[in-house]
């Protein structure tokens, strides 16, 4: 269970490193390949998150509660084709940039995905 747990935290770790680069991206030129990399691992991390908390359902009681918000941003939510759009015209204005930037900020926090994450890690800090 210890090492399972361990592993959750990593993956949600991940999560959250990407997150945050998002948050303190400044919109400039470049920062669309950046974009397109962290929004990769995220989406590939939650789709790996679900699978283990699915796949391993006695040890993932605790995790339960991350699994329909990630399950609802996956089914929901692909950035993907609105950044491949947005490279070919317009990646180094900035105004398009903090469009698609705080598009993937809100849609992480629906439904209090991020929220869960930072307070799962939080308390991860303390034990």
């Amino acid at each position: 269970m210890v090492v399972f747990s361990k592993y959750i935290e990593g993956i949600l770790r991940q999560i959250s490193d990407s997150h945050t680069i998002l948050q303190n991206l400044k919109d400039k030129p470049g920062d669309l390949d950046i974009i397109k990399k962290e929004l990769a691992k995220i989406t590939g991390i939650l789709q790996v998150l679900t699978n283990k908390i699915e796949a391993n359902p006695e040890e993932s009681t605790d995790y339960q509660y991350f699994l329909s918000p990630s399950k609802y941003y996956l089914e929901n939510y692909d950035f993907f084709r609105e950044i491949d759009t947005v490279s070919l015209l317009y990646s180094d204005d900035p105004m398009r940039l903090k469009g698609i930037r705080h598009a993937i900020l809100d849609a992480l926090d629906e439904k209090s995905l991020i929220g869960h994450i930072s307070a799962f890690l939080r308390g991860c800090n303390h034990d």
